[in-house]
């Protein structure tokens, strides 16, 4: 053995509806219950219908996706108010009056989507500079894609046959395409087989036909081959084959491939008096010495983690290399990956790993080659791409000399995700419930935290508020981005009229200002749309010309539209026949079935009013209205509820 010394990667919708029309040439689609009898809303809630209203959007992130997003709120007025934890804060009048007099913009509203970095590859695999895949490395020209698979599932099996066993990679493969026909043959299809091995392989075989000679006569019998789950345990089998049968000793470790097809030959593997000639030409055919170079000089690795935990930056990884000398020196070196400026350096200890030296075990260094390393984080690295070198060298300040390099991937230290775990309406206290988390990585130096509310439909900003920070244990288990563990923001916001109907967004921004302008990292959450409009007809009686309705109508929208009224509309011919403005009653079962939607509980309507002898045999329309306007025009929003014929008497 030739040592001498010696995870997770951070890779890192709304219509505004306005009920300007008169009603005499506007009619929304007919959305009710016409039951006659009178039933609690407790019971019922579930049969309502909204109506002029889009279906709303979910307000929770994923937390596994990533992204960054690129639009900018344009600066309500200087409104930055501490939210207190009870209080709700309002939105500035000036703002809300001047959302008013914008248009809705056809556009759906962006939103951020989480940016955090995968998980690492297994410790098998190098995205060093010295990592290969499988068919890329060879001449593959003429083959089919079928061919080429093969190739890429037989690579990581050959390539582990000499680390283990000793057996050249490229004969291993040219052994592999002879003898399954490209992994076509019967036992290579059902089974894997790719060498005809017979028996069984941790008590998995597979029984085929094959032909026997004995005496000079052939026969066909059934018997046992050796099944594996895939080709690459096949290719290693074949290897452990060999260096188990003493007549094969010779040719292990063997790095020359003519060397070792004509001792395979020699020692009796196969009677074709061609076989070491056939291996020789389909090793020159497709290049397969191209596997040869990558097990004979080692010199590879792996960042298994590289991100921000707590205030410091973490890195894990490690380095083989045949290129190592005991008096040399381990540098893991940082470079920012779109410049190559170097950052920062240091020499570090062995931190060993078995699983490398498993893998690696005639590197000159492997298992020793591991490093676990923190540094702290700074405005140095925020934000960045941070490419790791690894160095092995004999000069004490890290320079090169003697040994080798590993560049590896650039990893981005850019990471923002968040989630909104609550945005709903509390209509007892008459406030938006906002709660959630944001963590990024280039919050670094940005102590002043916003939540910016904005309009969607609008794309105005409405207003911006400064909170504090809150503890997120859970937040900082799940994610190694800086700033984890304070990460939660929650806010009550009073219910106004610029935030019924419109998609309605939250922002959550660190800056280095106070005014939440300047240096800034943004996390936009998908919009959320507060247009709930429910209603539900208890009851609808004639009793000679006199018609008694009772019910109740809850709408986001109601909101600032302090005049209900009851509007009497003839569906037969689609005319209004009355309106009148009713007391809007207490309704607790409403409020109880329906807490999230504003003035649940002062929803109720009764009426008593009479009608025409004209209407006789019409289908009549009873609809419910809030409006702005004491003659039940301006600004409004309806429910109609499903027409019902009458009969007069």
């Amino acid at each position: 053995m030739k040592n001498k010394k010696q995870s997770k990667i951070k890779i890192v919708l709304p219509v505004l509806f306005t009920f300007g029309a008169s009603l005499m040439f506007f009619q929304a689609d007919a959305q009710a219950d016409s039951t006659q009898t009178t039933t609690s809303a407790d019971q019922q809630v579930a049969l309502t219908t909204n109506v002029n209203t889009t279906s709303q959007n979910t307000n929770y992130q994923s937390l596994n996706q990533s992204t960054d997003n690129q639009q900018d709120a344009t600066q309500a007025n200087t409104q930055t108010a501490v939210a207190g934890a009870n209080d709700g804060v309002s939105l500035n009048d000036q703002d809300v009056q001047q959302a008013n007099s914008k248009p809705v913009i056809d556009t759906n509203p962006g939103f951020s989507t989480n940016q955090y970095n995968v998980t690492a590859t297994p410790v098998s695999s190098s995205n060093g500079t010295n990592g290969t895949n499988g068919a890329a490395s060879l001449n593959t020209a003429g083959l089919s894609s079928w061919d080429i698979n093969f190739l890429n599932s037989i690579h990581d099996g050959a390539l582990n046959g000499w680390r283990q066993y000793g057996v050249l990679p490229s004969v291993t493969a040219a052994q592999a395409i002879l003898e399954s026909g490209w992994g076509q043959s019967g036992l290579a299809t059902q089974g894997h087989n790719l060498f005809g091995i017979k028996g069984s392989y941790n008590g998995h075989s597979i029984t085929m036909p094959t032909r026997e000679v004995y005496g000079g006569r052939s026969f066909y019998i059934n018997d046992a081959f050796r099944a594996y789950a895939n080709n690459n345990e096949s290719v290693q089998d074949h290897g452990r084959f060999l260096a188990v049968n003493s007549r094969y000793h010779n040719l292990l470790w063997q790095t020359d491939y003519r060397t070792v097809t004509r001792l395979i030959q020699a020692d009796g593997y196969a009677t074709d008096p061609y076989y070491a000639s056939s291996l020789n030409a389909v090793i020159e055919r497709y290049g397969l010495t191209a596997w040869d170079r990558e097990v004979a000089e080692i010199n590879t690795g792996h960042i298994d983690n590289l991100s921000v935990i707590g205030n410091q930056i973490n890195i894990q990884g490690w380095h083989a290399s045949d290129s190592y000398n005991s008096k040399m020196h381990h540098f893991i070196i940082l470079l920012d990956g779109s410049t190559g400026k170097e950052l920062y350096r240091t020499e570090v200890s062995g931190y060993y790993r078995q699983d490398v030296q498993n893998a690696y075990p005639n590197a000159d260094i492997s298992g020793w080659g591991g490093f676990n390393i923190n540094i702290p984080y700074s405005s140095t690295f925020a934000g960045k791409n941070i490419q790791v070198v690894s160095r092995y060298t004999y000069n004490t300040n890290g320079e090169p000399n003697g040994g080798k390099d590993i560049y590896f991937n650039p990893i981005s230290l850019n990471a923002n995700t968040g989630c909104l775990d609550n945005m709903s309406l509390d209509a007892k206290t008459g406030t938006i419930n906002i709660a959630g988390w944001h963590a990024a990585d280039a919050s670094l130096n940005k102590k002043y935290h916003f939540i910016i509310i904005f309009d969607g439909s609008k794309q105005v900003e409405l207003g911006r508020f400064l909170v504090e920070s809150g503890s997120r244990d859970d937040v900082a288990k799940a994610y190694n981005i800086y700033g984890a563990n304070k990460s939660g923001f929650s806010l009550k916001l009073n219910f106004n009229p610029a935030l019924a109907g419109d998609q309605i967004q939250v922002i959550s921004r660190y800056s280095d200002s106070q005014n939440g302008e300047g240096n800034n990292v943004d996390y936009w959450f998908a919009p959320k749309t507060f247009s709930e409009n429910r209603a539900y007809l208890d009851s609808l009686t004639v009793n000679g010309n006199q018609l008694h309705v009772a019910g109740w109508h809850a709408a986001d929208q109601s909101i600032a539209k302090p005049y209900h009224f009851i509007i009497i509309y003839d569906a037969t011919t689609h005319q209004e026949v009355k309106r009148q403005m009713v007391e809007s009653l207490s309704r607790n079962d409403v409020q109880n079935a329906c807490p999230n939607i504003y003035n649940d509980a002062q929803s109720g309507f009764d009426l008593i009013t009479t009608l025409d002898p004209s209407l006789n045999g019409h289908e009549i329309q009873i609809i419910s209205r809030y409006s702005d306007a004491k003659n039940g025009e301006g600004n409004r929003v309806d429910y109609w509820f499903n027409p019902v014929k009458v009969t007069i008497r």
